[in-house]
């Protein structure tokens, strides 16, 4: 399938380090502030982005993804726009825990989530099926309005890898292979066909972050 929007740069990164980052705690719809690296990695991003002529920067309602983009807003001087349907999946009752210290109930609760993550919900959780529903609305509003434009996009880890994924029109279970660190920044450039490179360490390449050898996402995808 062809798309019949302009050519659109979409630069899709992951909010800087936050607190609960450093201690393995799950996040989800909590509010960690970020830690000193995630600072300095929200300066970095405007460093990588300073040159594009941007015209929107989109965030979540969360915190760690508003004090990332607010360098970058501040030099565009550019309005950061939340949208909640950019918050990370909600975690439910896992939230707040280090992942290497699970009580047997949550170990169990976490190992029915990964054998099942698009139908099972940890209590007081989303899952991934959740997720891709909020999300698909916001992905078909920043092609509508930003035709032939340049845009960054501040999310968290899994809503990122969905976003990516629908913008590249590619299986949503095959996304979850990708990985997105906090100084990692996507670009998916979308026309007549999707291209996805990324930033890392100064460098740009182009394909996917840690694509395992046995699964190659492709780099170019028709639409």
């Amino acid at each position: 399938m062809r798309s019949d929007y302009p050519l659109i740069k979409i630069y899709i990164a992951r909010h800087g380090e936050t607190t609960w980052n450093v201690e393995g705690r799950i996040q989800g719809r909590s509010d960690p502030d970020l830690s000193p690296k995630g600072v300095t990695q929200s300066l970095a991003l405007l460093e990588q982005l300073k040159d594009r002529p941007l015209s929107a920067i989109y965030t979540s309602t969360l915190q760690r993804s508003i004090l990332t983009s607010q360098p970058i807003a501040k030099f565009f001087n550019l309005p950061i726009q939340k949208q909640p349907e950019l918050d990370e999946i909600a975690f439910g009752i896992m939230e707040g825990v280090q992942i290497f210290s699970l009580n047997e109930e949550l170990r169990r609760e976490w190992e029915r989530f990964k054998e099942n993550r698009f139908t099972y919900r940890i209590p007081g959780a989303e899952n991934f099926t959740d997720v891709a529903t909020r999300l698909k609305p916001f992905k078909e509003k920043i092609l509508r309005n930003h035709p032939g434009q340049e845009i960054l996009v501040i999310g968290h880890k899994i809503v990122n890898r969905f976003l990516i994924g629908m913008l590249l029109e590619y299986p949503l279970e095959e996304i979850q292979r990708m990985e997105q660190h906090n100084g990692c920044v996507y670009l998916v450039e979308r026309n007549g066909e999707a291209r996805v490179s990324y930033f890392i360490d100064g460098e740009i390449r182009e394909g996917f972050f840690f694509a395992p050898p046995n699964h190659p996402l492709e780099h170019r995808h028709r639409l």
